[in-house]
C-alpha cells in the first residue's frame, strides 16, 4: 500500500519558533519530525510514499532525496501554488492508483496503521479517518460516528464551543475514487468540503477511534510539547 503524506503547509503559526526551514523538517528530539514520520510508516510495511509539497519543497527533497537511506520510494508531487489537503491529493492521483493511506506532515497519533487498513476495507469504505478525543473541541471540527464506526456528521469549529468529543486525527484511508470529483488545481479542505459532500452524497465514511492524544507540531505551543510528548509514540 502506498501513503501520501501533506507537506506543502506554509507553517507560519510555526515560524516564531522555527523559521529557518520547512515545518516538516522541523526537529523533534533531535530528528526532522518527517524522518520520524517516515520511519513510522515503515515499521508499518509501508515504503512506497508520495510527498505531497510545494512550500519549500526543494530544500525536503534536498534533505530526503529519493528515501534510499531512510529504507522508503519517495516520489514528489509538487503544486506550484497551495491546494489544501484534498486539493494537495486530488494533484498527486496519478501516483495513487489503489486504496491508500494519507497523514498530516505535521502531525500524529499512536495508530496501528494495519488495524486502520482493515477497519477501511472490511466496511467496503470510501474514506476512513482516525478520531480521537481531546477535552477542549473549541479548536476542532467534531465527528459523530455511530457505533459501528460508520460518521453521520461533521460538525464545523465553533468558537464557544465548551466539552469535549472526537475529532479528525488527520490520518486517513482513502479510495481513489474520492478525489477523482475533485477539479485539478482547485483549493479544496479534505476535512471542510470533500469528506462532508462525500458524506452527503451517500458514500460510506467511516471513523476509526483511537485512545491517543493528538500531538501536533504546527503551533509553537505543541512543537514545545512534541519534544517530550513523542517519544512514547517513537519507542
Amino acid at each position: 500500500m502506498k501513503a501520501a503524506l501533506l507537506v506543502g503547509g506554509l507553517g507560519t503559526r510555526l515560524r516564531p519558533v522555527v523559521s529557518d526551514r520547512p515545518k516538516s523538517l522541523a526537529l523533534v528530539d533531535g530528528k526532522p519530525f518527517l524522518v520520524r514520520l517516515l520511519h513510522r510508516l515503515r515499521g508499518f510495511g509501508v515504503s512506497d510514499i508520495v510527498l505531497c509539497a510545494g512550500y519549500r519543497w526543494e530544500e525536503i527533497r534536498a534533505a530526503l532525496g529519493d528515501g534510499t537511506s531512510l529504507g522508503v520510494r519517495l516520489t514528489y508531487s509538487v503544486e506550484d501554488a497551495p491546494l489544501g489537503t484534498a486539493g494537495a491529493l486530488r494533484h498527486a492521483l496519478p501516483h495513487l492508483h489503489q486504496t491508500f493511506l494519507a497523514l498530516n506532515g505535521d502531525s500524529i497519533v499512536n495508530i496501528d496503521l494495519r488495524q486502520l487498513t482493515r477497519f477501511h476495507l472490511d466496511r467496503k469504505a470510501a474514506a476512513t479517518l482516525a478520531l480521537t478525543t481531546v477535552d477542549d473541541a473549541s479548536p476542532y471540527g467534531l465527528v459523530e460516528a455511530d457505533a459501528g464506526g460508520r460518521i453521520t456528521s461533521f460538525l464545523e469549529k465553533k468558537a464557544g464551543r465548551t466539552g469535549g468529543g472526537w475529532v479528525n486525527a488527520g490520518v486517513y484511508v482513502l479510495e481513489p475514487s474520492v478525489l477523482e470529483p475533485i477539479e485539478e488545481g482547485r483549493a479544496v479542505s479534505l476535512e471542510q468540503e470533500a469528506l462532508p459532500s462525500l458524506l452527503n452524497a451517500g458514500s460510506v465514511v467511516c471513523g476509526y477511534r483511537v485512545q491517543s492524544p493528538l500531538l501536533d507540531i504546527g503551533t509553537p505551543e505543541g512543537y514545545l510539547r512534541s519534544q517530550d510528548g513523542l517519544r512514547g509514540i517513537w519507542e
